[in-house]
């Protein structure tokens, strides 16, 4: 701030001098103008390229934040189906739970997942990460769909700005173990440039009975 300051005083200094050389009055020289305009275009540039550097700085602590806030709610909200499960079906795109609620009640949870799309070392289309609800006897009815997490920039096959970030799968479950990992990426383009927040989270289905056979035709 005391940059531009500066520069509205040389500004005013000028405008003073041609008014004197105007009322024939003497006045600064041409060399003297010549340098106050560099000086004076010195310091706004300086004091411009600081202000967007500031800009830039805040949004990109302003995307860290709120990706970081994203991540750790969709957390908590995954961990809840898939600790409570008793059979874990991964699907290729989407990962099938026989489950309880809260109220210990029997459900269907589906979390359906889809991938970034990347073109020339940025994202097209982001993906998102969803979750499907039923009672588990509800038979052919309608679901319950709400989004635990949006603006997912993991893609296993694009030619992405650091692929051994942005390649890593979504999700990967162990059937032996019931085990889910979930490896989130998420955020946004500052300057051209991705800013981002990332996890590596794993989720075990306690309630599976060991040689226990879970029907999963009530929630497809």
């Amino acid at each position: 701030m005391e940059a531009n300051h500066s520069g509205f005083s040389l500004n005013r200094r000028l405008l003073r001098a041609l008014r004197r050389r105007a009322e024939g009055q003497s006045g600064v020289t041409l060399v003297e103008m010549t340098v106050s305009l560099f000086i004076f275009a010195v310091v706004s540039t300086l004091f411009t390229m600081s202000i967007v550097q500031y800009l830039h700085t805040t949004s990109s602590d302003t995307i860290r934040a709120r990706s970081s806030t994203e991540i750790a709610t969709s957390v908590r909200s995954l961990d809840q189906y898939i600790r409570n499960a008793e059979g874990v079906k991964d699907e290729g795109g989407k990962i099938t739970l026989v489950t309880y609620d809260a109220d210990g009640v029997k459900q269907c949870a589906v979390i359906d997942y889809t991938e970034a799309t990347w073109s020339g070392k940025s994202v097209d289309s982001y993906g998102s990460v969803a979750v499907r609800t039923r009672p588990y006897d509800a038979g052919s009815g309608a679901w319950s769909r709400h989004v635990v997490l949006g603006s997912v920039m993991n893609s296993t096959t694009a030619s992405t700005t650091d692929n051994a970030l942005f390649n890593t799968d979504l999700f990967k479950v162990d059937a032996s173990t019931r085990v889910v990992r979930y490896s989130p990426v998420t955020g946004s383009f500052v300057g051209g440039k991705p800013v981002t927040s990332n996890t590596s989270t794993s989720f075990t289905a306690r309630n599976v009975a060991s040689g226990a056979s879970v029907d999963f035709s009530k929630c497809s």
